[in-house]
């Protein structure tokens, strides 16, 4: 019972070590989702224990080769797991997190399941152990400052995102049917030349000034304080309302007209405009560039979540010294 009792501990502790880690290297943000995180650590670890005496078994009857190689085997798919019980449990709200889930728990799992193999009967002792360690910690260090580094490396991100929805008809659309939501002449000529057809609606928008996300509804709300204003995340998550005021801000304009399976990403423009058109037939996408500036940052259009209704398909930003944050980008009422 003491053992399991160890593994518990390990697999919450150094999970919740590794997110912390991460919220610390980004100045802080995220530090409200710490003690969430560690709560559901604990479940997912207490959950775990039911499989802990068959995988300590199967240790003690393999060498210490295939002992590592099934330590890691496990310790992705256990980690997989915690993210697909998540998943079920919250949908898309899991991406509310701010820091990477998969490599929090993928920690976690790696050190517990090494201390149930040194454990074990199994021939892997600790200086085995502590190679392996020194090994893996060089790997996530390089691929760590790699990430930190690209992350400096991106330019400031200021422009604003426009959501339209395109139901296709056969009416040609006039200027004012698009600068109506707060659209140049410019754009909205530019949608026009590139041949669609039918109506469009929108009434929010999304402002991202120096690489952080602004409320114009609630213009207290603070990005980098999340945690001081209860209703900020929703505020930040569903986008400001829109008026018919021309915005002549850069702009993500992003327009779809049916839900999607997969997922679709392009890079952010720098100091220009972007229009990202979704093919009536297929899930594809067309983009319309006014500048050949880019960012080195990427938008993701994900795939429509259809286990809620309406459905949603979210937009994730990966904000500059920020991480990533979901938006709610399009929601449906038909598959």
């Amino acid at each position: 019972m003491k053992y399991k009792i160890l593994y518990l501990s390990i697999l919450t502790i150094v999970s919740t070590l590794v997110a912390s880690s991460n919220v610390i290297s980004n100045d802080g943000y995220g530090k409200g989702d710490i003690q969430a995180f560690a709560f559901y650590s604990l479940i997912l670890s207490a959950i775990s224990l039911l499989l802990v005496k068959i995988i300590k078994t199967i240790f003690s009857k393999v060498n210490a080769g295939i002992g590592l190689f099934l330590t890691i085997v496990y310790s992705i798919l256990q980690s997989f797991l915690f993210i697909l019980i998540m998943w079920l449990i919250f949908g898309p709200w899991i991406g509310a997190f701010s820091f990477p889930l998969h490599l929090c728990w993928l920690s976690g799992t790696l050190f517990a399941n090494f201390y149930l193999l040194i454990i074990s009967d199994n021939k892997f002792n600790n200086k085995h152990l502590g190679i392996t360690i020194v090994t893996i910690s060089l790997g996530l260090l390089i691929v760590f400052l790699f990430n930190k580094g690209k992350d400096q490396m991106a330019q400031e991100q200021n422009f604003d995102i426009v959501c339209l929805v395109h139901r296709p008809s056969d009416v040609v659309p006039e200027l004012k049917d698009l600068t109506k939501f707060s659209l140049t002449k410019n754009e909205a000529q530019s949608i026009i030349d590139l041949g669609l057809k039918g109506t469009f609606w929108t009434d929010k928008f999304f402002r991202i000034s120096k690489s952080k996300l602004e409320s114009t509804d609630y213009p207290d709300y603070d990005f980098d304080e999340l945690e001081n204003n209860p209703g900020a995340n929703i505020e930040f998550t569903f986008g400001n309302k829109l008026d018919s005021l021309t915005n002549n801000n850069q702009k993500v304009i992003i327009i779809m007209n049916h839900p999607q399976e997969d997922d679709f990403t392009f890079q952010e423009p720098f100091n220009t405009s972007i229009i990202a058109i979704q093919s009536i037939e297929k899930d594809e996408f067309e983009l319309k560039k006014f500048g050949k500036e880019t960012n080195s940052k990427n938008i993701i259009i994900r795939g429509t979540d259809f286990r809620g209704f309406p459905y949603s398909t979210p937009l994730i930003l990966n904000l500059k010294n920020r991480g990533e944050f979901r938006l709610h980008g399009f929601q449906w009422i038909e598959k």
